[in-house]
């Protein structure tokens, strides 16, 4: 398949092989390896980052530049329009750090340049811009992300506008209201938010639908028939009930002609399925059943005549649960416009313990999002994780400081200990700990400083990366020419050559700063 991009260029990808090529006219360089450098220098500047791509080969075919890349494993963007939406938004988060990353690394937002990578779900993206080559369509980045999430969602080639409904792979309404609210929003901040909450509301979900299933699945055959046909009017009145509670503040009320048709819907589906195929009939009726114990969860019919959906509502739920279905939608409304305060506000006079797991998370998150990381610590410590790399993300070594003075959490000690060069104790910290992908490679880094290389390689050997073997390479032939240019830098002084002392002495401080961004 060949395709248009960067106006100038041309993407061809067959299998796992991608080429991308460009009139040699329409790039800044006279000579292939000065091209190559840059490009390099720009691979170890974003060697931290985990979201973009680079080329294994340039070549110069005629008056083309060619970009050779290798994506074993990774699918094209199309792939992600085959997921559902409840796992494409996990694929959208790296969307927005891509957009977040824009303004040090711009990038093509075109869907030609993303690419799907199952090992690690995430997208991954070429890089066009660096020095010598650059970027012809540079969009706001807003505009970009915007566009990149809407083309997920429908079947459009691009956004000219607001899509209609026919334009949609999936036509739920929590699907449309989602790209809606992604219209709206003013900031890529906001478009975080909203990503964020859409993800906390499904693996809610998920739960309580998971939790139902195993009920079911552990009952006997007459019993789990008798149950699911107890359960199924209560549940087709509350798949509009429920969509109606939840979004009352946002959307207003919903038809009831939409309600009445929906019920039907689920009316005709039912008759549709063999008694006796059980598989269906109980996969089908546990996804019913799982909006009624949403609703439950809510309080719908607290004290109505359901009552044995009640009691199984109330097994997902604390005993002591003190927020009414009213607040509890009126806190996601509050976040939703930005008042965190306000939705703090009433979390905490509930009382964390009495929380779900999903107004729990909510409640930490706000912490985070306010800055008050020491509550989010104190409730729950494995926030730590979360508020170490945020602070990392915003620059904020010295709030990282205070707090690792404060809380005596391993993740803190450990970046401390990073920022501080004291390698010794992070080895030691890094055995007590289950390390990220980012921390693996500081205690690759560590062992390095440390003399440690055997102990590095096992590392690498370890993780089967590559970019480690290529940090051990690069660190083993930097210290050899440093030791080379001492050797010289001696010989020179025995001769009092000052000037050539000052020049070696100057190389091995550049090929230590470089030492010092691996």
């Amino acid at each position: 398949m060949q395709s248009p991009i960067n106006k100038y260029g041309e993407i061809e990808i067959v299998g796992d092989h991608v080429e991308y090529s460009i009139p040699i006219a329409y790039t800044d360089i006279n000579e292939l390896d000065e091209l190559e450098s840059m490009y390099k220098q720009k691979g170890i500047a974003l060697a931290p980052f985990k979201n973009y791509v680079f080329a294994h080969d340039l070549v110069l075919i005629t008056n083309r530049l060619v970009f050779s890349y290798d994506l074993a494993g990774m699918k094209s963007f199309y792939y992600l329009r085959q997921l559902y939406f409840e796992d494409q938004i996990y694929y959208f988060r790296s969307f927005i750090e891509l957009a977040r990353n824009n303004h040090n690394t711009p990038i093509l937002w075109d869907k030609n340049n993303f690419f799907v990578d199952l090992t690690d779900s995430k997208m991954k993206v070429f890089i066009f811009e660096f020095e010598g080559h650059r970027l012809y369509s540079t969009p706001p980045t807003l505009d970009g992300l915007k566009e990149i999430i809407l083309l997920s969602l429908t079947t459009l080639y691009r956004v000219l506008g607001k899509p209609r409904l026919i334009d949609f792979i999936d036509q739920r309404e929590k699907v449309i209201r989602f790209a809606e609210q992604v219209l709206r929003a003013m900031s890529i901040d906001d478009i975080s938010r909203i990503l964020e909450e859409t993800i906390v509301t499904v693996e809610r979900q998920e739960e309580i639908q998971h939790a139902y299933e195993a009920k079911l699945k552990n009952m006997k055959y007459w019993e789990r028939r008798k149950e699911i046909k107890n359960n199924r009017i209560a549940a087709q009145q509350t798949a509009a009930t429920s969509e109606y509670f939840i979004e009352k503040s946002k959307r207003g009320m919903r038809p009831k002609e939409d309600a009445m048709r929906q019920t039907k819907a689920t009316n005709d589906q039912e008759d549709k399925l063999s008694f006796w195929n059980t598989k269906v009939f109980y996969v089908g009726c546990a996804g019913l059943a799982a909006v009624l114990l949403l609703a439950n969860s809510f309080g719908l019919f607290e004290g109505g005549a359901n009552a044995e959906s009640t009691e199984q509502a109330s097994e997902q739920q604390p005993a002591n649960m003190k927020l009414s279905a009213e607040q509890l939608a009126n806190v996601y409304r509050q976040i939703m416009a930005g008042e965190n305060q306000a939705a703090l506000k009433t979390l905490e006079q509930a009382g964390y313990e009495n929380l779900f797991g999903a107004e729990q998370k909510q409640m930490l998150d706000l912490y985070v999002k306010e800055g008050l990381y020491e509550k989010a610590i104190e409730l729950n410590p494995a926030s730590s994780d979360t508020i170490v790399k945020q602070l990392i993300e915003t620059k904020q070594t010295a709030k990282l400081k205070e707090l690792q003075a404060e809380v005596n959490q391993p993740v803190f000690n450990y970046e401390v200990a990073y920022m501080n060069g004291e390698y010794d104790r992070l080895i030691g910290l890094a055995k007590e700990m289950k390390l990220t992908d980012r921390q693996k490679n500081q205690l690759l880094i560590a062992y390095l400083w440390s003399g440690l290389s055997s102990e590095a390689s096992f590392l690498a050997k370890q993780e089967g990366s590559t970019d480690m073997v290529k940090k051990i390479t690069q660190f083993k032939e930097s210290n050899k020419q440093i030791k080379e240019l001492e050797n010289k830098i001696n010989v020179a002084k025995n001769k009092k050559d000052d000037k050539t002392v000052k020049l070696l002495q100057q190389k091995i401080v550049q090929i230590k700063a470089n030492l010092n961004k691996i």
